[in-house]
């Protein structure tokens, strides 16, 4: 019994699926899902969306709209430099190695090649302020995610004095 009615049901059904299958190339009634009747919004045209709240910049750091940098309010005493190392060694020398050179165990797994891990020792890093170097540790930088949840404003601080070290032993 359940087996003729699903079969009658099929049968009924048939010229009703034909038919709106065929339905749009005799009538041509227009569907708003049309992908060409989509409003669409070109690459450098506007509105533009402003990025997730914690968002790494891939352009370049996001310095504040006036210019100015954070000034490092931590001296670098032997205790700022040794809290710094240690901080250095278990954060940042994963990827940029103990000496800051780029070399760390997981430098080679970047991908693309050009994608490299930043040698900290290089004169066009050492020529930064230690203010943009803050905001590269917090905001983070292309390959680089922000170490922000990681290290408090002091432990940032107390790297850079650090990382000065290194760049002085480094020429």
């Amino acid at each position: 019994m359940t087996r003729r009615i699903i079969i009658t049901l099929v049968i009924l059904t048939m010229p009703f699926i034909l038919g709106l299958s065929l339905t749009y190339e005799i009538i041509q009634v227009d569907f708003a899902s049309f992908m060409e009747e989509q409003p669409s919004i070109g690459y450098r045209e506007g509105p533009r969306l402003l990025p997730p709240e914690g968002a790494v910049p891939v352009t370049g750091v996001e310095v504040p709209p006036d210019g100015s940098l954070p000034e490092n309010p931590v001296p670098a005493t032997p205790d700022s430099i040794a809290r710094g190392k240690v901080l250095f060694d278990i954060h940042c020398a994963v990827c940029h190695g103990k000496d800051g050179k780029g070399q760390g165990p997981v430098a080679p797994y970047f991908k693309p090649p050009e994608a490299e891990v930043a040698d900290l020792t290089e004169e066009r890093i050492a020529k930064h302020e230690d203010g943009l170097i803050y905001l590269t540790i917090t905001q983070g930088f292309q390959g680089m995610a922000s170490l922000a949840e990681n290290l408090t404003p002091q432990e940032r601080w107390d790297v850079i004095n650090y990382l000065r070290t290194l760049q002085s032993r480094n020429p």
